[in-house]
């Protein structure tokens, strides 16, 4: 790249560099489940150790005490039952565990990975917390193997921006939600970061106003952004969370 030049970002799929007179395009392709499970059971052995490493844990903590504090947890019954769509380690449900300590949980996991899924079982058992339960099962979030209102919270981290339709995986979603029980949603924001880190994982991010039109259209109310996290080096400039309640 000449000195001066720079990146132009057109979308989250897309990078133009101009290199001299030349114009060099990246371009995302959306992969298939089949690619998807087939990179992140590469990388699953080393997954969780980067997670705890960048931070991710600790900003999934932060997240579930400020959402206690601001009542979105009271919803839940004892021995609540929780869907984690694309639950991956389980970070983000032992997170959720840490939050309740004292009450039961009942933890649905879905995953398109297999190792991801062994990893997130071996997770879930240190935990060593007599009141949760997981039932974990290889699947795709954007068919859901549940019946309509089966869960007290639907909850998903960095999983959406894999979907080829997310306003319909949302839909889906909220179709195994029960009426007034939380949706809860953690995403990449779409910057200048997430693209780049994008075109290697082959994500795309999406827009706040984006992604808040599509959990209205899916039935949700209240919806709330959360940012993860101003301190933490990796999730809380690059991740966002949002969260409201079925209608």
């Amino acid at each position: 790249m000449a000195l001066g030049d720079r990146p132009a970002f057109r979308d989250g799929n897309r990078v133009e560099l101009s290199v001299g007179t030349w114009r060099v395009i990246v371009q995302r392709t959306v992969p298939g489940t089949v690619d998807l499970a087939r990179m992140y059971d590469g990388a699953s052995w080393l997954w969780h150790p980067v997670m705890n490493l960048l931070g991710h844990p600790r900003a999934y903590t932060n997240l579930f005490n400020r959402l206690a504090a601001d009542g979105w947890l009271e919803c839940l019954p004892q021995a609540a039952k929780v869907l984690d769509g694309g639950i991956g380690t389980a970070a983000f449900s032992v997170a959720l565990a840490k939050a309740i300590p004292c009450g039961a949980l009942e933890i649905h996991g879905i995953d398109i990975s297999p190792r991801m899924l062994a990893r997130a079982r071996d997770n879930l058992r240190r935990l060593g917390h007599a009141g949760i339960t997981a039932q974990l099962r290889y699947g795709n979030a954007d068919c859901l193997p549940y019946p309509a209102g089966d869960f007290d919270m639907v909850m998903s981290a960095h999983m959406l921006e894999h979907s080829s339709d997310p306003s319909a995986t949302l839909g889906e979603m909220a179709r195994v939600l029960r009426a007034g029980a939380p949706l809860l949603i953690v995403t990449t924001r779409a910057d200048r970061v997430s693209a780049w880190h994008g075109l290697r994982w082959r994500y795309r991010s999406i827009e706040s106003q984006q992604l808040q039109h599509w959990l209205h259209l899916a039935g949700l109310c209240d919806v709330r952004r959360y940012a993860l996290g101003g301190s933490l080096r990796v999730p809380g400039p690059a991740s966002e969370a949002y969260i409201g309640r079925k209608m």
